[in-house]
């Protein structure tokens, strides 16, 4: 089933960089295809987004709508954050893995703060479905977690204390000494 989303890969892509969710239609385009997406990632018995050219051709578009959290209705759906560990759990590698979490730590330092509060939740929800297998790449994440620590905003500041305490959880040893 998965191989027919090799027909909707281009249009999805398209509609994700180009649709903005600033009207009750774009909404629910966005919904049902992110929702759509999800479906095919978390279904996906045929490696069909381990494939380079259909991961890369997803994941940059699936992130632009990170960056409008701006919304408040991005912002408080999970819609998004779904599909973009959907994504990760589908194209199970760690290349694929280390250019989504490089993608998402630059997110970190966008001006806008719900932009870098939706990296964070991504983060968060990376690491919740993930464990260890994302967890490997702590050594890159950690100097983002300490900028983000001292953020200006305190919900981002708030979820990523979250988020240490997260993976202080699953390591089952404390962060302290290697965010100094």
């Amino acid at each position: 089933m998965t191989g027919y989303s090799g027909y909707l890969l281009e249009q999805a892509a398209s509609i994700l960089q180009s649709v903005k969710p600033v009207g009750e239609n774009e909404q629910l385009l966005l919904k049902v295809l992110l929702q759509t997406l999800g479906a095919s990632f978390s279904n996906d018995q045929d490696d069909f987004w381990q494939a380079p050219a259909h991961f890369e051709a997803i994941m940059q578009p699936l992130l632009d709508q990170v960056t409008f959290a701006n919304e408040p209705e991005v912002r408080d759906s999970l819609d998004i954050i779904s599909a973009v560990t959907g994504l990760a759990g589908a194209a199970a590698s760690p290349e694929h893995h280390k250019t989504l979490n490089s993608a998402i730590l630059k997110l970190m330092r966008e001006d806008n703060e719900l932009t870098r509060l939706a990296a964070v939740k991504c983060e968060q929800s990376l690491t919740e479905k993930l464990g260890e297998d994302w967890l490997a790449l702590l050594p890159e994440m950690l100097p983002f977690i300490s900028e983000l620590q001292e953020d200006d905003d305190e919900d981002v500041e708030r979820e990523t204390t979250a988020w240490i305490r997260q993976i202080e959880g699953i390591l089952g040893e404390s962060l302290e000494g290697m965010l100094q």
